[in-house]
């Protein structure tokens, strides 16, 4: 009599599989329902909101491929074992593409809700402008902060300051060796586009204007330096307007 084949374990491979699967499915499900929500929380959550939703990603992430990884090893092991186990490797194949496809769809989902995040931060700094080289004093106020910005505006941008109104003006970062940069919003948006036309007159001088963006956009910026220096060395026109680099030729830069 030819000995008994053990099918414990397709038994157990076959119940354990659903189970899994169904739980993947209820997780991605409750975490979709999480972003969204998270959504409607004020303007100051977003950056940490940000950092919530890449932390659970990854976690996720890491969850998800950890299980897709069982169930190959599963399938390798069905393989090598008896034919009448060729109807639950079929079983896995079909649950590894269902995690997959469901991977694609939750990673999409997940970018979409992290660029409307930094689209709203993004307008929310859009009457901002930063201002560097700036002399820092001990203890500096807020008034202090924004006398001096207007005093810049009045001296060095020839711009009258009664017309220009501030709704704050404030340090970021820690005391250093370095004068910290101010963060100045405006009341008004055309205010701060005037101040950026003028902002031609402070070269030669050690102060400096830029825009104020969110941390991914200023990443992306910074990315495109190299690309930026490299184009202007070849006497292209090259600048970076929001997160994209512009190139032209000098002789089709004003076309």
């Amino acid at each position: 009599m030819p000995p008994k084949r053990n099918t414990n374990t397709n038994a157990v491979m076959d119940e354990e599989v659903p189970v899994s699967v169904a739980f993947m499915k209820e997780m991605l499900e409750q975490q979709k329902i999480y972003y969204k929500d998270l959504l409607d929380q004020q303007e100051k959550n977003f950056r940490s909101f940000v950092q919530i939703i890449t932390d659970s990603t990854n976690q996720r992430m890491d969850n998800l491929v950890r299980e897709m990884q069982d169930l190959k090893n599963s399938l390798n092991f069905s393989q090598g074992e008896l034919g009448d186990m060729k109807t639950v490797s079929g079983k896995n194949v079909d649950k590894i593409k269902q995690l997959e496809q469901d991977i694609l769809t939750y990673n999409n989902e997940v970018t979409e809700i992290v660029n409307k995040v930094d689209y709203i931060e993004n307008q929310s700094r859009r009457n901002n402008l930063i201002f560097d080289g700036i002399k820092d004093d001990k203890k500096e106020t807020w008034e202090q902060s924004e006398v001096k910005v207007k005093e810049v505006l009045k001296t060095k941008l020839r711009l009258n300051t009664d017309a220009i109104e501030i709704e704050r003006a404030h340090r970021n970062g820690r005391p250093g060796d370095r004068p910290r940069p101010i963060v100045v919003k405006f009341s008004r948006f055309k205010d701060k586009q005037s101040i950026l036309r003028h902002a031609k007159l402070l070269k030669g001088t050690s102060i400096y204007i830029n825009e104020d963006y969110s941390e991914r956009i200023r990443q992306k910026r910074k990315d495109l330096l190299p690309a930026l220096r490299a184009a202007r060395e070849r006497g292209q026109v090259a600048h970076i307007r929001y997160d994209k680099l512009v190139i032209s030729d000098r002789g089709t830069a004003n076309n």
